[in-house]
């Protein structure tokens, strides 16, 4: 028997041979719970469903087989109704197991997740150390739940929700991610690594910002270049992805990272993520000198007009800078658009792939994903006042492609995105060269 049991849950039925071909990152924040659990004398193991994505009795054998005491399973949008399958699942097999949930969705929607009677606990926000301090009361404690910051709970069939527990300052002093639980050769890439959390912008379709209680933290560039250089000593992946949200927002703090980088003894590969106004050509050069190959900038909209309704911050000439400035420094640029906004109509899309085929011929790698607004964000919250009418609430389809579209517009009916989508997505390749096995 485990202590504690770590579940990503399988994706949903229409995903699962996208899963198998195409999931990229390990499960970080799993990782980052296992890790500190495991500082702190706990037994723990880790399991990826959606790698596999068993059946119901492959779910049973998984569980039969690990037999714990407590399980916890993170859980997107497009996951949760099979987390809570895993977690029914867990309670048929021994009703004595804790099911703890944690993860994005569940975080806005907790009291509806409480609803479902198979789930025990929901972790709000950031994990790890409200993780350890449940797990320490439940395995060695009391058992007494009202004083954990950060988790909602059933009590004598009533829903409690317990304050928010800050959020950890110093992500230095967590402890790398427990790698070593993790299949690693299963993923496109397994050289993920994430330096820092939140975002200072407040795009209305992203619940990065409301996820990490509205604050952005860093950590130091000494830290994250030893993370770096462990994986590369044990692990040897062929690159890596730095997956912050918006890695270079601190330009002096970039260059000190690509500088430790430079001056490793093994040169490594990396991609990351930014944004259009969070770059400049010298700072570009020396991420392309400690081996920086590619870098996206998500777009969202050829619109100047779309980009101002959804709090983008940037401008068309900035995208067309960055652009200009990672094809001049060798740095693949790949730009990510979404569909529809709020106030697109067919001109504002007409323009967005005008502009997609504009930074295409300037060497842009270019792809596109389906709106879709997730609990917590400001385009789920304010839907209505958005003219947005929700469609469904199967969080199996918010899984951002084209196949069923989740909402519709005051300008475009689901049809209409769905039009929009594919002429889109008909313009983009299928996968950016860096994750071509």
């Amino acid at each position: 028997m485990s202590d504690i049991v770590l579940v990503q849950p399988p994706m949903p039925e229409h995903l699962r041979q996208y899963a198998r071909e195409v999931i990229v990152c390990p499960p970080l924040g799993l990782g980052y719970l296992a890790s500190t659990l495991l500082e702190n004398g706990f037994e723990v193991e880790l399991t990826d469903l959606s790698i596999e994505n068993p059946d119901r009795k492959g779910i049973e054998l998984e569980l039969r087989r690990r037999n714990p005491k407590i399980l916890g399973i993170t859980t997107t949008t497009s996951t949760y109704k099979n987390a809570l399958n895993v977690a029914t699942i867990a309670k048929e097999l021994d009703p004595n197991i804790v099911t703890i949930l944690g993860g994005p969705h569940v975080t806005f929607t907790d009291e509806e997740t409480l609803r479902n009677r198979q789930v025990d606990v929901v972790v709000r926000h950031e994990g790890e150390l409200t993780m350890l301090e449940l797990c320490q009361r439940l395995l060695r404690e009391n058992k007494e739940l009202g004083p954990v910051a950060g988790i909602s709970y059933r009590e004598d069939n009533v829903i409690v929700k317990n304050s928010d527990r800050p959020v950890i300052e110093n992500l230095d002093a967590l402890p790398f991610p427990a790698r070593h639980l993790m299949q690693l050769d299963k993923y496109l890439s397994p050289g993920t690594v994430i330096t820092s959390r939140g975002c200072p912008s407040k795009c209305i379709f992203c619940a990065a910002e409301a996820m990490s209680g509205g604050k952005y933290r860093v950590r130091s560039p000494s830290n994250v270049v030893a993370e770096i250089k462990k994986v590369a000593d044990d692990f040897n992946p062929k690159f890596f992805f730095i997956a912050d949200d918006t890695f270079t927002v601190f330009r002096d703090r970039t260059r000190e990272i690509c500088k430790l980088l430079h001056n490793l003894p093994k040169k490594v590969e990396w991609v990351c993520e930014s944004r259009a106004n969070f770059i400049d050509k010298p700072t570009l050069q020396e991420m392309a000198e400690a081996g920086c190959t590619a870098i996206q900038f998500g777009v969202e909209s050829g619109s100047q007009k779309i980009l101002n309704s959804i709090k983008k911050g940037i401008n068309l000439d900035q995208v067309r800078r960055a652009v200009r400035w990672a094809v001049e420094t060798k740095i693949l640029p790949v730009c990510s658009f979404m569909v529809p906004h709020s106030e697109d109509t067919w001109k504002t899309v007409k323009e967005t792939k005008k502009f997609m085929l504009e930074l295409k011929d300037m060497g842009a790698f270019i792809y596109v994903s389906m709106t879709t607004p997730f609990p917590g964000t400001t385009l789920y919250l304010h839907a209505k006042e958005l003219g947005v009418t929700i469609v469904t609430d199967d969080t199996d389809k918010y899984d951002l492609t084209g196949e069923s579209p989740v909402i519709r517009t005051r300008n475009l009916s689901v049809e209409a995105i769905k039009a929009a989508y594919n002429d889109l997505v008909s313009i983009c390749p299928e996968e950016p060269p860096y994750l071509k096995r």
